[in-house]
């Protein structure tokens, strides 16, 4: 073990990165945020008994850590230091001088800010805290962060999406230990939002591209994101694989469409190829499974009811299907990106088609159709607590184990 102190930034660079206060009102300092969510990060990177010691000297902060190795430090020193240059960057030069400063022209012609459009009070500037940046060994590229993993869950990977992505890679092979390596993820754009504002079809969103949230104006932000977490491969020549989810980072990544189950091979670190998957959002099973487009009363995202009818689960099949040989691809590549992109995704695809993996798709078409949020009730749309899945799967070989209420 060995000790290093990084200096993360000016104390009002460390405020606005890591979203400080999280909670409005929370009694805890600003040495406290920082110790919470880099603590979360070296225990996601397998540093379960390091100690993180924060403190702040002439309007700077600095982290010390104790616990990895030299090397693994400096790894931290770099991209630690990267991430709060770029996220400070971004939120002065994108969210300050442009977006808080314009309005949009809606559909209705009515012009509303561009900043939190539909007025819900919940945007913030956020990045993605508290996920591991040495040990990771694929990087996840997400939209947006959802607001409530913010205030009040104050945890990136609380979320539904996080569990889902955990049991696919569960029945991939990867040990309930060993999951936190292949969940590291970025976001294209660094504001945190409520659930729907990615995907809101209402007056204020972009007729083209749909949704609330501003992406587009934060490419710049994308790409010096995705060199700051991307890293070389024990395999020469390669790095890290990356998986990017949902559609607005498909069609954008690289400039390049990249349609769901598709693959490419890009170069991010100079003379380094990085294979790149295209998925569909992990998000979208829920929304097969438990609402529609006209819902009714308790059709919702949480309910921790699935939708009846052969259609639904058709349709839940088929993405259930999808997502895990997506979830294979990110576990072969990561193992060796040398191998085949095009030929490792057309062979999951075929694997999870295959009818002797039939018993296992259903039972996890069961469990996540069983999402139910703590705060859940019939009469509420909205999240701000914890999740759970009714429908528990045994992953050592009894797909009816029963479930119970602390499945995870």
């Amino acid at each position: 073990m060995a000790k290093r102190t990084i200096t993360l930034g000016t104390v009002p660079m460390v405020e606005t990165v890591f979203a400080y206060k999280n909670i409005p009102g929370q009694n805890e300092s600003l040495e406290e945020t920082v110790r919470h969510w880099l603590g979360q990060t070296l225990v996601r990177d397998g540093f379960d008994n390091a100690t993180i010691n924060v403190t702040q000297l002439d309007n700077w902060c600095n982290v010390e850590l104790d616990g990895p190795t030299d090397s693994e430090n400096e790894e931290y020193a770099k991209r630690l230091t990267g991430i709060v240059a770029i996220a400070w960057k971004a939120y002065n030069e994108r969210i300050v001088n442009l977006i808080q400063k314009r309005k949009i022209w809606c559909t209705d012609n009515v012009d509303r800010p561009m900043w939190d459009p539909m007025g819900t009070n919940d945007w913030r500037f956020f990045m993605t805290l508290g996920v591991g940046l040495v040990n990771h060994r694929s990087l996840q590229f997400f939209h947006y962060p959802p607001s409530r993993l913010l205030n009040p869950l104050r945890d990136s990977m609380e979320d539904p999406v996080t569990w889902r992505c955990r049991d696919l890679l569960r029945a991939n092979g990867v040990q309930v230990d060993e999951t936190k390596f292949y969940e590291t993820r970025i976001n294209s754009t660094p504001i945190a939002a409520p659930d729907d504002q990615g995907t809101n079809s209402s007056v204020a969103a972009d007729p083209v591209i749909g949704g609330l949230i501003p992406i587009g104006y934060f490419r710049d932000f994308e790409i010096q994101m995705i060199q700051a977490m991307i890293k070389s491969h024990e395999v020469k020549g390669y790095t890290i694989p990356m998986t990017a989810y949902g559609r607005d980072p498909m069609q954008q990544f690289g400039g390049l469409f990249l349609g769901p189950d598709q693959a490419m091979v890009i170069e991010v670190l100079p003379g380094l190829k990085t294979p790149v998957l295209g998925s569909n959002h992990p998000y979208r099973f829920y929304g097969q499974a438990q609402t529609t487009r006209n819902p009714k009363p308790g059709q919702v995202i949480g309910s921790g009811q699935m939708l009846p009818g052969n259609a639904v689960l058709k349709a839940c099949r088929n993405t259930q299907q999808d997502d895990l040989a997506v979830a294979r691809w990110q576990v072969q590549m990561a193992n060796n990106p040398a191998r085949d992109p095009w030929d490792t995704i057309r062979e999951a695809k075929a694997y999870w088609q295959d009818p002797k993996q039939q018993e296992l798709v259903d039972c996890l078409i069961k469990r996540h159709g069983s999402l139910r949020y703590d705060d859940y009730s019939p009469t509420s749309t909205t999240v701000s607590r914890g999740l759970v899945f009714g429908f528990r799967y045994d992953y050592d070989g009894n797909p009816q184990d029963p479930f119970g209420p602390n499945s995870q």
